[in-house]
């Protein structure tokens, strides 16, 4: 199976943000399976999935501290 132009162009940027979209199946595990089906190079992919780790840190950091400072104020 080949990959599109497209797929090769984006798969880095793609699974960065698949991973860090914070939704429930949307986590390193996913993003493992989805770089495994696509036969990503495994340095790219763990690059990929730590961008998208911290991308979902800081997601949900700026909204857990920011409904507890409204929270305890």
């Amino acid at each position: 199976m080949e990959k599109s132009d497209k797929i090769t162009k984006y798969e880095f940027w793609g699974l960065a943000l698949f991973v860090g979209i914070p939704l429930p199946g949307t986590g390193a595990w996913t993003g493992s399976l989805i770089a495994s089906l696509l036969e990503l190079d495994i340095k790219k992919a763990v690059i990929a999935e730590l961008v998208g780790l911290i991308i979902a840190t800081i997601i949900m950091s700026i909204i857990s501290y920011g409904v507890l400072g409204m929270v305890l104020q």
